[in-house]
């Protein structure tokens, strides 16, 4: 129970700082000098319909407010594996949770517990990392212009579609980021391919 309520708050106070962060983000973008409103438009628009792009966005423009946001999505990934056990454990004394403690034990039991920590944890932070690498490039990348920048730090943030425009990047800049993204896909491919033959 204990874990459970320290997770809800931690959860609780990183939504109250990402939505002050998201907000200003949009603001920010919304009065970006010296850009056509088209394009702060489409900026705007990213980080409307993805607020965790607002966390790629501020690397650009404060770096603080970037590792405030970065830092506890990289912690939960790493240690996911021990608080989904913790809250499972917590959620197998209520009735009204069995269905979701039931997915949530399979995926635990026949993934997370049966792929070894040497290639799970890899799997699971890489992503991160990966576009943390094309983005540490990209804020002091003087070839290209500001607002250059800020496509590229919002479209990194996309779901799924963000790891391939960090890997485009690095392809460019960063040849041994993209090899190492190139392998990473390939592993997790593997991985994937060899739960859905188990299933």
């Amino acid at each position: 129970m204990f874990l459970l309520t320290l997770l809800f708050y931690a959860l609780l106070l990183f939504g109250v700082l990402m939505g002050i962060l998201w907000g200003w983000a949009l603001y920010h973008a919304s009065t970006t000098p010296h850009t056509p409103v088209s394009r702060r438009g489409l900026w705007i628009f990213a980080l409307i319909i993805n607020p965790l792009a607002s966390m790629w966005y501020w690397y650009i423009w404060k770096r603080w407010a970037f590792w405030s946001l970065f830092a506890p999505v990289i912690l939960f990934t790493t240690f996911l594996p021990q608080t989904l056990e913790g809250v499972l454990r917590t959620l197998e004394f209520r009735s009204m949770a069995d269905r979701f403690v039931e997915v949530m034990t399979t995926i635990l039991e026949e993934v997370i517990d049966v792929i070894p920590l040497p290639i799970l944890i890899p799997l699971l932070v890489f992503p991160f990392i990966l576009r943390l690498a094309a983005l540490t490039h990209l804020g002091g990348n003087t070839d290209l212009k500001a607002a250059d920048r800020n496509d590229h730090a919002v479209t990194f943030a996309l779901p799924l579609f963000g790891y391939g425009a960090a890997m485009v990047y690095c392809m460019k800049w960063r040849r041994v980021w993209a090899t190492l993204g190139l392998a990473w896909f390939l592993l997790a491919t593997g991985v994937l391919w060899s739960f859905v033959r188990y299933l």
